[in-house]
């Protein structure tokens, strides 16, 4: 097995899954109330692909950007625990969390926290050390910012000929770079990257 990592570089959530059962509505409202049995946290987005990359056993890296609160601490510890070197460029405002409530496995609403618009840190040291090191990248882009900053697009244009770069692109993200071995639009996403195409 080769030593050099895979580095993903891109957008982390936090994803909560609340679990319980709804058996009455509320008397102030017309609406579910939901008794929480138990609460499961799991990194989410670019955080999720880098765990399960890991989970194959290969050294993986993962250049994101989370918030110095309870959800961007709670996911550091997700993190390490399935040995993921973790580069954080820090975030200047809440790291992002998609909270689904559920009721006997039926989905009832999903909450989201973090507002888009946040600002990445520039990127660091690590981070382009990290990249110029890798085995092969994955952007795992979902549009709140990392891979738009100027620092992070430099790093990846650099590492691009030393390394294979996939670039998993999201809509209200940035564009892929030229050079990418592989751009991994879904069919919406590519009929708005090629415009008039069919």
């Amino acid at each position: 097995m080769s030593a050099e990592p895979l580095v993903i570089v891109g957008d982390s959530l936090l994803d909560r899954d609340v679990d319980g059962r709804v058996e009455r509505l509320s008397p102030d409202a017309p609406v579910p109330v939901l008794d929480e049995a138990h609460t499961v946290s799991r990194p989410g987005g670019a955080a999720l692909a880098a765990t399960l990359a890991a989970d194959d056993g290969r050294p993986v890296i993962l250049v994101t950007a989370l918030a110095r609160d309870s959800a961007g601490l709670e996911l550091g510890a997700l993190l390490a625990a399935r040995d993921v070197e973790l580069v954080d460029l820090g975030l200047d405002g809440p790291t992002p969390e998609k909270i689904r409530f559920r009721s006997d496995g039926q989905p009832l609403m999903r909450l989201d926290r973090g507002a888009r618009g946040a600002t990445p840190g520039e990127v660091s040291a690590s981070a382009r050390e990290a990249m110029a090191v890798a085995g092969g990248v994955l952007v795992s882009d979902y549009g709140r910012g990392v891979a738009a900053t100027a620092g992070v697009r430099a790093a990846l244009t650099q590492c691009a000929g030393e390394a294979p770069v996939v670039w998993d692109p999201h809509p209200l993200g940035a564009p892929p770079l030229p050079g990418m071995l592989v751009v991994t639009p879904n069919e919406r996403e590519a009929r708005a990257l090629a415009p008039g195409s069919s």
